[in-house]
């Protein structure tokens, strides 16, 4: 049985997993059909829930909303690249506030996206980033 806040999608063990953590389930929609489906999905609508998928499962790259409730975004990438097991993991960070491009990259984001996102772009993003691994 699902958390609440945690989502799984697709079961192919050969494809990436990618973990969307964004706490409005609309966009978290709209990233896996602008990815499309060759990409696992496990998705978290909160700081917590991400952390909590973070320890149980080892995604392929993480898109991470930076304003989240409780746990922000920030602190949810803050804790990942400071897990050993973890720090390696790509990291997009996507928010509507600019500004937080800086302080999102210097926390450890390897990219940034900006709300709303180009799908084409976001696409491009992850590819990018799984195929540096």
């Amino acid at each position: 049985m699902a958390k609440e806040g945690v989502r799984a999608h697709g079961s192919d063990n050969r494809r990436p997993v990618l973990l969307i953590v964004e706490d409005e389930a609309p966009l978290r929609e709209l990233v896996r059909v602008s990815l499309g489906d060759e990409f696992d999905y496990l998705e978290a609508g909160d700081g917590r829930a991400a952390l909590e998928l973070l320890a149980e499962h080892r995604p392929s790259l993480v898109l991470l909303d930076l304003m989240l409730p409780g746990i922000t975004g920030l602190d949810v990438l803050r804790a990942l690249r400071g897990d050993e097991e973890l720090a390696e993991i790509p990291v997009v960070g996507v928010s509507a506030w600019v500004h937080l491009e800086p302080e999102a990259l210097a926390a450890g984001a390897d990219r940034f996206v900006t709300k709303p996102f180009d799908p084409d772009g976001l696409r491009t993003t992850v590819v990018e980033l799984l195929e540096a691994r």
